[in-house]
């Protein structure tokens, strides 16, 4: 089916995976909305580098700016984007994301609000103000780690990734009247720029991956790739279930 005229709403786009679901997407010929939260930082000026790019300039890119963690922010964010002209997106790409890295014992009444916020409340709150936009044969694609299965040390958002699978399965149900297909990507290990984070926070868990003979570590663009198929006809046949892309690593590690 033709691209053409198809828009895609991208939360987090400003770097790693949003980034690359982004370039990929407009390589396609979908128009794209892309948030970010803030005006500086290494988001904003990924972006600003993305609106010069030869793929940006064959399809509509807009910027929209929100902290996806305070509905009124989403809600003004849409407003704005009414107010521009735009009167449909029919994809919606769930992948910002944002956490404290620290043990649950040292979690504090801000750190949990700023996990359930970001990456609860503002997904859903997402969904409920894009919903409306969105004509029949929409989807919806949310962005899960392997954190959702497996103890990761030191990474609360593992159980907020779990909860997100599992709102994926409630999404599909609630909006089948509407033919929005929901359905979730778990990524396993992605060489973005938090890597070398992960690395410290982890090392044991990095050295062991590294001393397999299987490739473990995924790029930014196989995941695009695997969005990308997600928001397709091509896999209408997939409703309400979360793809796991890793590589094969968690069959043996």
């Amino acid at each position: 089916m033709s691209k053409k005229g198809k828009t895609v709403f991208i939360t987090g786009a400003g770097r790693g995976i949003g980034m690359a679901i982004a370039q990929c997407l407009a390589t396609q010929g979908y128009d794209l909305i892309l948030n970010y939260r803030k005006d500086q930082g290494k988001s904003a000026a990924g972006l600003q580098q993305l609106l010069t790019s030869s793929a940006a300039s064959r399809v509509s890119v807009r910027l929209a700016r929100a902290d996806i963690s305070e509905p009124r922010e989403i809600t003004e964010m849409i407003k704005r984007l009414r107010q521009d002209g735009v009167e449909h997106i029919d994809h919606l790409i769930l992948n910002a994301a944002s956490a404290p890295f620290k043990p649950f014992s040292e979690m504090t009444r801000s750190d949990w609000k700023l996990l359930l916020n970001s990456n609860i409340i503002g997904n859903n709150s997402c969904v409920n103000d894009i919903t409306p936009m969105m004509p029949a044969g929409g989807s919806i694609c949310v962005l899960s780690s392997m954190g959702s299965r497996r103890v990761l040390p030191n990474y609360p958002l593992g159980i907020i990734k779990s909860a997100l699978e599992s709102l994926v399965g409630y999404l599909e149900v609630e909006l089948h009247s509407k033919d929005i297909r929901v359905n979730g990507l778990c990524a396993g290990m992605v060489n973005t720029d938090m890597s070398p984070y992960l690395q410290k926070l982890w090392p044991d868990l990095y050295a062991r991956y590294q001393a397999s003979p299987r490739r473990w570590l995924i790029e930014p663009q196989e995941i695009a790739h695997i969005v990308a198929f997600l928001i397709s006809d091509q896999s209408a046949a997939i409703r309400g279930s979360t793809l796991v892309a890793d590589l094969g690593v968690s069959l043996t590690a």
